[in-house]
């Protein structure tokens, strides 16, 4: 049955990420119907802002609300029970990032979504910068050349999520730590600029130095592809250093640096230029382009809207695409408590 006009749309986690997802539906062509949250709180908020009903268990909401879509916003480990009860009430399913808090439970996700008759799209929100988007098109258009390395880097200066004190820090809720919380995004802009290749090995060292907490607040990663592509990723709540959300893409012809928030991009060509760092000039970059600001998440809302009408835009995760990041999260973790590479063919 075809969604209705406008599609109404049900918030599942009414917390910070739920709250923003409900800004942005009342600016797009859909229409917020519902929330639920096991907090009296937050349910009391969200009514009383949004003027929608609200509900203590996501069940009784799917059971009562005339719904057509699902925004899935709770802890990592209840991610599996609200999208599969949502996709068998056909409903179609946004779920934030990342898909599950273990490979075991991505795996009932992804099973349950390849038999479901609704969409079910991840909330990878760092595609959806226009400086993302554009280097994406660099790409395309064939002026990198042949990509054959992505750094990404996501560190906080000193933004550990709810102090510590919730489910973020939580091992049982969350499945880990920085990792599954940043690391996610970071993994999954460099699989996506590289366009998902085959992942072939992972080596990957986390850490906790910085708080009273059993999950790791930093990770490195070093994620080897088909054809010797290879991934850097570097995250950390509290960074000894800047923040930074910064990528750079090295290919063949040319390479490029980027803010996935920032306005410019800097092109480095491969053609001489007569800069030679050897010589005391300064190197710098051959181009910068110019891109327009944008809202990351209303973008993303707006992809996942489309696919109700049956539209997929490139830049909508797929749940593939997830579980791959998933398997590489893992590989990450046991291969810091290994000490040795792992190779991803164990998780699959």
């Amino acid at each position: 049955m075809p969604p209705k006009s406008p599609p109404r749309v049900a918030i599942v986690g009414l917390g910070t990420i739920g709250r923003i997802h409900a800004e942005r539906i009342l600016r797009l062509d859909a229409a917020l119907a519902a929330g639920a949250d096991v907090s009296t709180d937050a349910r009391e908020l969200f009514a009383g802002e949004y003027d929608v009903p609200t509900y203590a268990d996501h069940e009784t909401m799917l059971a009562d609300a005339d719904i057509d879509a699902v925004f899935v916003c709770v802890p990592n480990r209840v991610h599996e029970r609200v999208a599969i009860d949502a996709l068998e009430h056909e409903c179609a399913v946004l779920l934030e990032k990342p898909l599950a808090h273990s490979v075991e439970s991505a795996e009932r996700i992804a099973a349950a979504a390849a038999d479901a008759e609704a969409s079910c799209v991840v909330g990878f929100t760092m595609r959806f910068s226009n400086a993302t988007r554009r280097v994406a098109a660099l790409r395309d258009e064939g002026r990198l050349g042949s990509v054959s390395h992505v750094d990404a880097t996501y560190l906080r200066r000193n933004a550990l999520p709810g102090e510590g004190r919730g489910w973020f820090t939580d091992p049982d809720l969350a499945g880990g730590g920085v990792a599954m919380d940043l690391g996610v995004h970071a993994l999954d802009l460099a699989l996506y600029l590289l366009e998902y290749p085959t992942v072939r090995e992972v080596t990957g060292v986390t850490r906790s130095e910085f708080g009273d907490y059993d999950v790791e607040d930093s990770a490195h990663a070093l994620v080897r592809c088909g054809d010797d592509r290879t991934i850097s990723i570097r995250v950390s709540w509290r960074a000894t250093r800047s923040s930074s959300k910064r990528c750079i893409v090295r290919g063949s012809d040319a390479g490029v640096e980027f803010n996935v928030t920032e306005p410019t991009l800097d092109v480095f060509d491969t053609r001489p230029v007569g800069t030679d760092e050897s010589d005391g000039r300064p190197t710098g970059p051959d181009e910068m382009l110019s891109v327009d600001g944008g809202d990351m998440h209303l973008a993303e809302d707006r992809a996942f809207l489309a696919t109700l009408a049956g539209e997929r835009t490139a830049l909508a995760g797929t749940v593939e695409d997830a579980l791959t990041v998933q398997r590489v999260l893992r590989a990450i973790y046991d291969s810091s408590d290994r000490g040795e590479a792992v190779r991803l063919s164990e998780y699959q």
